[in-house]
């Protein structure tokens, strides 16, 4: 078996399945240059491979949170991905425990909080898309730095502040006119802004 053959390993109908996306929608998706191309087999033929299976449930999330198509074709670019090193996860907690040296315990209790949404399609094995996989990497560090697992777990705590920052971003984002450029600065300097804030709110705190 080539590379390419082990990377370029899902069908169409695998990948509708894998996702929960219409083919139809995936060809869409191919033809408006939204996912990574498949590599062609034969003429009607063709293979996809993992990053493409991320790409979709990205979009898929920006659906679910209410953005139209739209704005997700000019404000998704592919080709600079702002966590290009995480890949998604398919497999058991001590497959995962193992792949990112964590406690599965904790894991299991971070999952459990809805800290991180992890799919469970069949017995023994979870489905974590790529940013998902980037929170457990940081909450690890955050760990290792000498946070106690008890402490991160709270996190969980402030998802709701987390979706009203959300939803703030995008009454933002609705002024952009739905340009690609305009839509990443505003999304650079809506996090810095928030940044300062938490931090003068942390100055006030330490006195």
């Amino acid at each position: 078996m080539t590379q390419m053959e082990k990377e370029y390993k899902f069908s169409i109908s695998e990948v509708s399945t894998k996702t929960g996306i219409s083919t139809s929608a995936i060809n869409y998706y191919v033809r408006s240059n939204l996912i990574t191309r498949p590599k062609k087999t034969a003429k009607t033929r063709a293979f996809f491979s993992q990053k493409s299976i991320d790409e979709i449930i990205e979009i898929k999330e920006l659906k679910s949170k209410g953005l139209p198509m739209k704005m997700i074709k000019q404000s998704l670019d592919k080709k600079e991905r702002k966590y290009p090193k995480y890949t998604s996860f398919t497999g058991s907690i001590k497959k995962l425990s193992e792949q990112l040296s964590m406690n599965p315990n904790w894991i299991k209790q971070i999952i459990k909080t809805g800290l991180v949404t992890a799919k469970n399609p069949r017995k023994d094995v979870y489905f974590l898309d790529s940013l998902d996989m980037q929170l457990l990497d940081n909450l690890k560090k955050l760990n290792t730095s000498g946070i106690p697992e008890e402490y991160l777990i709270r996190h969980a705590e402030y998802t709701e502040l987390s979706k009203a920052e959300s939803a703030f971003l995008l009454e933002h984002i609705n002024f952009s006119n739905f340009d690609k450029e305009v839509i990443k600065s505003i999304n650079s300097e809506f996090e810095k802004v928030r940044n300062i804030l938490r931090i003068k709110e942390l100055n006030k705190l330490i006195g």
